[in-house]
């Protein structure tokens, strides 16, 4: 075999190769961009639904000053208002204190009611409500990250909330997402993409290798 010839199938080769590279660093990216774009939108809807309670406690408060109704019962109501809702099927709501994150209202954990959580940590040993009144005093809003168990479990799992204060009653109202269900519907997705990416990049190299071979010829 020539040296022409054994010039030109390094070529072909070196081009299949580094197709089937820029695919796979292509596709890895997307992988990326898709998690946090998952990620960030997620977040997005936690803030907003959040956000949506204001208006609940808006109502309840404003009836409490017109006297259509005593302010504790104004208070009851709103609460169990907010304890009844749900998103994404077993997704809540929940209310603490924001002087010393004492617990209004849990609809998962009622025990929790009552009793003052400032000083609890997760197994990282985060003092997550004391971090979440912090954030509310200082931005009224924000993220924060902490472990904490799904319904029906006692094992702690990276989760993310968005708490927002609401000020006339020094109330803190707050919901997140687990990250492993962010993870859990990523791995599915990659799988996918991976698929399609194995599949794509298959038909190019031997598309590649196949002309390489009739050049050749």
């Amino acid at each position: 075999m020539s040296i022409k010839t054994m010039t030109l199938r390094s070529k072909l080769l070196a081009m299949t190769i580094v197709t089937v590279v820029a695919l796979a660093v292509l596709f890895s990216v997307l992988l990326i961009n898709g998690k946090q774009q998952m990620l960030n939108d997620r977040e997005a809807k936690v803030r907003n639904l959040v956000e949506s309670t204001q208006g609940i406690l808006s109502y309840y408060e404003k009836a409490a000053r017109d006297g259509q109704m005593s302010v504790e019962d104004a208070k009851k109501t709103a609460a169990a208002t907010i304890g009844s809702m749900r998103y994404d099927k077993t997704e809540y709501f929940w209310i603490h204190d924001l002087k010393d994150a004492t617990m209004i209202m849990h609809p998962i954990k009622p025990e929790l009611n009552g009793k003052t959580l400032d000083e609890l940590k997760d197994k990282g040993g985060k003092q997550f409500f004391h971090e979440m009144n912090l954030v509310v005093k200082a931005s009224g809003a924000g993220f924060v990250d902490y472990l904490w168990p799904k319904p029906g479990a006692d094992e702690g799992i990276p989760k993310i909330s968005f708490v927002q204060g609401f000020e006339p009653w020094g109330w803190v109202v707050g919901s997140g997402i687990y990250i492993d269900d962010v993870d859990a519907k990523f791995r599915s997705e990659a799988i996918k993409l991976l698929v399609w990416g194995l599949g794509i990049s298959s038909f190019i190299a031997i598309s590649l290798l196949l002309l390489s071979g009739n050049i050749i010829k």
